[in-house]
């Protein structure tokens, strides 16, 4: 940053500066490099270095005669020796000018009677500094009584150097106080980092300043939840950390536990699992925040589920159908159908209808419809339709219950209630739907009970489906949000009048799990024969799958 800083401002005087200006003489400047230099009793000699923008000349104090300059006028550039004569006397200091036009530098000679005393600075600044993660600029203000700030140096610790980066020394209130500047980078790893800055002179002892820089405290895990298998498993999950810690789990007891952290994480191991679903929170909470920090804290789940469901039929140019054979439910004025579905995608045109189950023309769960968008789910029966005001997505499981109730119709979506038509009524009386009309294949027009077909081939269902349900009662929604409701129920439950379970993944046939002996038939490549006879082949497109859905 400061680089791209002194270079904006090189070029900002650069392009203000007209053809004029750029012509002008150079300010007069000159320095001297040391600005200091001490000798003991046997006296030396000291070379300095001349920097100046044009001629210059040299002159001493009067009391300088035991100090001898080797040149006294030159140019930039020009070392002047100074030869120091042996001193037994007393102590005696010194100065020289060196002047170039109207600027001047000066040399400071000292000379000890004994051996050269041992200067040392003294800082102004902490000897400890603490930086936070973040760039940041550092100060050390030093002041002396012997030294120029030009003559003062340093030295980084190892390493130190890639991190903390020398900018400048400038002088403090006098030139013998100096303040050094450094630039230390953000800080992105997790451990702190430490660097020692030795200041030093000529004839001064060093001082040193230690600088820390603390990483940013983190706490957390890669992700926020994590599956495991049922027959049981010990998952080493990876906690990013620097700071101290503790563990805490809810729901885990009994079936998961933990061990000692390693360099591949915490390892959780949980117990198998037989059925169902369960699920731990496990949280962490920092245990060394500083007084009025905010501790650090993340939290994952764990979850074992138990696959109920294996299998389910794609039902894209495919049908199922009862035949009723151990007899139907009849006229109805309650009932519930019930399925999973999931649906590839809702790709046919405006007007193009996806079939779930029903009759069509007494009491029919479908996808769109003729100005319906094929994203709503449509309930059409003999007293007129009523479209639920919500829009599936594909690629999704979901559990449909819709229920009938006398007039009313309310549709449950994963057990959520997403709408209620009371409307379907007649002057005469409450919605009275047949679900069981004689089966055929519907050459005399008369429409019959069908999982994924209903009217033509083409309102086939896009999409897969299983756990197949028709109640002879209007579940609740207590009912329908039961415990794994939506992946079984038991086959004797009251009310319950059809159940197909997709259990074998192989065959043309699905049983009735209430043991009425109405199984479902499946046919394959389902089209128009003739036009009285619309059929397909005899089969089920099994697909495997794995609900509930971890």
């Amino acid at each position: 940053m400061k680089k791209m800083f002194f270079a904006a401002v090189a070029c900002l005087a650069l392009f203000s500066c007209n053809d004029k200006q750029m012509d002008a003489p150079k300010p007069d400047a000159i320095e001297v490099t040391p600005r200091t230099a001490t000798f003991g009793a046997k006296g030396g000699v000291a070379d300095v270095i001349v920097t100046a923008n044009a001629e210059w000349t040299l002159t001493a104090d009067v009391s300088a005669d035991w100090v001898t300059p080797s040149i006294t006028e030159g140019a930039d550039g020009e070392v002047v020796t100074f030869t120091v004569d042996s001193n037994t006397e007393t102590d005696r200091q010194a100065v020289f000018t060196f002047k170039s036009g109207s600027a001047v530098s000066t040399f400071t000679v000292l000379s000890c009677a004994g051996e050269i005393p041992v200067n040392t600075f003294d800082l102004v600044s902490d000897a400890e500094l603490s930086l936070g993660f973040e760039a940041e600029q550092v100060e050390i203000e030093l002041t002396s009584s012997r030294t120029h700030y030009r003559d003062v140096g340093f030295t980084l610790s190892e390493g130190a150097q890639e991190w903390l980066e020398y900018l400048a020394t400038i002088p403090g209130e006098t030139e013998r106080d100096a303040k050094i500047y450094f630039m230390a980078d953000d800080l992105e790893g997790l451990d702190d980092r430490e660097a020692t800055i030795t200041i030093t002179a000529p004839g001064f002892d060093p001082v040193t300043v230690e600088v820390t820089q603390y990483a940013k405290h983190v706490l957390y895990a890669p992700a926020e939840s994590y599956i495991f298998a049922v027959e049981g498993e010990t998952v080493n999950i990876p906690v990013v950390a620097n700071v101290e810690y503790e563990i805490s789990m809810e729901g885990a007891e009994g079936w998961l536990t933990y061990g000692e952290a390693t360099e591949n994480g915490i390892p959780f191991t949980a117990e198998g699992l037989a059925t169902g679903k369960r699920v731990a929170t496990v949280r962490f909470t920092q245990t060394d925040a500083e007084e009025g920090e905010e501790p650090l804290g993340f939290e994952f789940t764990v979850t074992q589920v138990a696959t109920i469901i294996n299998w389910a039929a794609d039902m894209t140019s495919n049908r199922l159908f009862p035949k009723w054979e151990g007899g139907g439910p009849g006229v109805v004025q309650q009932c519930t159908y019930e399925c999973l579905v999931k649906f590839d995608n809702f790709g046919k045109p405006s007007g193009g209808i996806f079939t779930l189950m029903g009759v069509e023309g007494q009491f029919l769960v479908r996808m769109g419809d003729s100005g319906v968008d094929l994203t709503k789910l449509q309930v059409a029966t003999k007293n007129g339709n009523y479209t639920v005001p919500f829009d599936f997505v594909p690629d999704t499981w979901y559990h449909i219950a819709v229920v009938l109730k006398n007039s009313y119709v309310d549709v449950y979506v994963n057990g959520e209630h997403k709408g209620q038509s009371n409307s379907l009524g007649t002057w005469s009386g409450h919605l009275k739907p047949n679900l069981s009309p004689s089966w055929s294949y519907e050459q005399s027009g008369n429409r019959c009970f069908w999982v994924g077909y209903s009217y033509a081939p083409d309102r086939d269902l896009y999409g897969q489906i299983t756990e197949v349900r028709i109640w002879n009662k209007a579940l609740t929604a207590e009912e329908i949000n039961a415990d794994n409701h939506f992946y079984e129920v038991d086959p004797a439950s009251d009310g319950l009048f059809s159940y197909w379970k997709f259990t074998k993944g192989e065959g043309a046939v699905i049983e009735d799990a209430t043991g009425r002996g109405n199984p479902l038939y499946g046919e394959l490549d389902v089209a128009r024969q003739s036009d009285d006879l619309i059929s397909g082949t005899s089969g089920i497109d099994w697909v495997s799958i794995a609900l509930p859905d971890r």
